[in-house]
């Protein structure tokens, strides 16, 4: 699942292993070690219409180095050789959680990095802490941002400049069973669901009624922690000023979680439990967290009854969560090759369409003009389009802020706090925020948590 995110950004063992055995998912090679395997053979077949490849792409040629934890996938990868076909690709194996101690370890042993980084959302904060990486922005890059997402800049970037480029769409909205959602809130249509659930407290409210209409044996989400994925990525600004934390938006989220924990509408379970995956086939739950990777890599494996969920915009607008993206270390040998590979697949519409035959969903903003780009309907959700709907409505709807190498500390934080506000309700904001600046502190002394 990391990935489509579709594939990075969350190291689930159930989800990964079912990206094991498909080519166009993230799928993690497993372990850290550097088995080598030479991209640059692969077939030209299905390159698409990516076009003949003349003049100053004929002059382009050498190999780069490819940091990666997946196979390239093999639509985009053919393109790119049709372009420029004296670019050779060599992907070395790294799994996506190793990374950032294969970089430290290669740096301290006097080693040669490699032209580009793939880089998992969860390893991002502390990969760009460590100021290895190019600013994109700068010759002989010159990256164009217009190309990209409003949002991509803040999530993407270290002191006011890209250095990495967003790899896969991992914008989310809710998915719901729609004959729960006609049975318990009149209507099944995603359009009519948005108005009638625009924020948390509507939500809240609404929540409560189909807990009293079906007894309690129906409740809008099944964990908590499917509500705070969703509030995280909408909170109002960055968790951290530096090494300060900003209590204000901390307390929020914690606020509007508790909210959501006491009025009894969302189950006790964990996340990525077994227990959890088993949950999106029964009629308990109506609503699910669906980032863009969630139709294909857990709502559909998990979920064997074909065409009953729909998508709507969350409550509250669009967020982010998971996704890859690629990355220059500084004095790269052979960077200025690597780039045509970011560039091609992330930052052309040629790119975007053989990316997307891969199931890959780009930030090449312009693509998303045209609505046969954006067309995209999984068995699961039926005849919907999926794709206008994330990369329509829920785009627009969707901001990103900032984070640091503090933010990881605060996760796992976090991730306690969670479990203990579905134990106990007694356990409230307070609570929460004396445990988080608790942790902190035993953690990362350098934080200031006030």
């Amino acid at each position: 699942m990391i990935g489509m995110k579709r594939r990075s950004g969350i190291a689930v063992l159930t989800c990964f292993v079912l990206l094991l055995t498909l080519l166009t998912a993230c799928g993690g090679s497993g372990g850290s070690g550097a088995s080598e395997k030479p991209a640059g053979s692969a077939s030209n077949a299905g390159a698409g219409d990516s076009g003949s490849s003349s003049g100053a792409a004929d002059e382009l040629k050498g190999e780069f180095v490819l940091w990666s934890w997946e196979p390239e996938h093999p639509t985009s990868l053919a393109a790119f050789h049709q372009k420029y076909p004296n670019i050779k690709m060599k992907v070395v194996n790294v799994a996506a959680a190793d990374v950032t101690k294969k970089l430290q370890t290669t740096i301290a042993s006097g080693g040669e990095l490699p032209d580009v980084i793939r880089i998992e959302a969860g390893q991002k904060a502390k990969i760009f802490d460590m100021n290895i990486l190019e600013n994109l922005e700068d010759p002989p890059y010159n990256t164009d941002k217009s190309v990209l997402f409003d949002y991509d800049f803040a999530a993407f970037s270290k002191d006011g400049h890209l250095i990495a480029i967003p790899d896969d769409m991992s914008v989310g909205g809710v998915a719901y069973i729609k004959p729960l959602a006609k049975q318990y809130l009149g209507t099944d249509n995603p359009e009519e669901l948005q108005k009638l659930l625009p924020d948390w407290n509507t939500f809240i409210e609404k929540g409560k009624e189909v807990v009293r209409q079906s007894g309690g044996k129906v409740k809008m989400f099944p964990s908590l922690g499917d509500v705070h994925t969703i509030l995280r990525g909408q909170r109002p600004g960055p968790y951290f000023d530096g090494n300060k934390l900003n209590t204000d938006v901390l307390r929020k989220v914690l606020t509007d979680v508790v909210s959501v924990r006491d009025s009894g509408i969302v189950d006790k379970m964990d996340q990525w439990t077994p227990a959890w995956n088993a949950a999106f086939g029964t009629d308990k739950y109506i609503f699910a967290m669906s980032p863009v990777w969630m139709p294909q890599y857990v709502i559909g494996p998990n979920d064997k009854n074909r065409s009953r969920w729909g998508l709507m915009v969350a409550p509250g607008g669009g967020y982010i969560t998971g996704g890859s993206s690629h990355g220059i270390p500084k004095g790269a040998k052979n960077g200025k090759l690597a780039w045509k590979w970011i560039e091609f697949t992330s930052m052309t519409q040629e790119g975007a369409e053989a990316q997307k035959k891969d199931g890959v969903f780009t930030h090449f903003k312009k693509a998303y003009d045209d609505k046969t780009f954006t067309n995209w309907t999984w068995p699961s959700f039926g005849d919907q389009d999926i794709g206008q709907k994330y990369f329509v409505d829920i785009s627009a709807s969707t901001k990103s802020v900032p984070e640091n190498v503090n933010d990881l500390v605060l996760n796992d934080a976090m991730s306690i706090v969670l479990q203990t506000f579905a134990k106990d309700s007694k356990f409230g904001v307070e609570e929460a925020m004396a445990q988080i600046k608790k942790e902190l502190k035993a953690k990362a002394p350098n934080i200031d948590a006030g």
